[in-house]
């Protein structure tokens, strides 16, 4: 990976931890309010890094904000860490095999559909109170297919005004 590659990763790293304690800092925003937002803001962010830094290595954001969230008491347990990590994993690695067209809306679809299953999974290895299972099991389903596409397409439209990658580094 290229240093000016790193420099920009990091960046967007620290976007996508500033963006996710947003939750923090407006606790007064409604939960499903607050899902749509600031999920819609962190696939921005994940887009974003691989279209512009052209490197597999911007999953690792995907991969590292599960880690925040269940810190932040976003996640409300450990075993979720992993599954939505590989949800953003796969987001992130369809968004950069597809490129920032309209095909790129398949991965929202992808993404809903490892989370759902790999929720479902931890939901029958744990017993957890059933509202805690229903709103687990509604966060990791159709809003994600939302979030992802709000995500993308905010991705795009912020994509044409930033400068070329050459002299975005200057």
């Amino acid at each position: 990976m290229e240093r000016k590659q790193g420099s920009e990763l990091a960046m967007f790293l620290a976007l996508a931890f500033l963006l996710q304690s947003f939750r923090l800092l407006m606790p007064m925003i409604p939960g499903p309010v607050n899902m749509f937002l600031i999920g819609s803001l962190l696939n921005m962010v994940m887009a974003l890094a691989i279209w512009r830094t052209r490197t597999r290595w911007a999953a690792i954001i995907g991969v590292l904000l599960p880690i925040g969230a269940f810190f932040q008491g976003q996640l409300p347990v450990a075993p979720m860490i992993p599954v939505v990590a590989a949800g953003n994993a796969f987001f992130t690695l369809a968004v950069f095999a597809l490129g920032p067209r309209r095909r790129a809306f398949f991965a929202p679809f992808l993404k809903a559909a490892v989370l759902f299953t790999g929720t479902q999974l931890v939901l029958r290895m744990l017993d957890l109170p059933a509202p805690m299972a229903n709103v687990l099991t509604f966060m990791m389903s159709w809003p994600q297919i939302v979030t992802g596409c709000l995500g993308i397409f905010l991705g795009r439209a912020l994509l044409k005004r930033l400068p070329e990658h050459n002299t975005f580094h200057r």
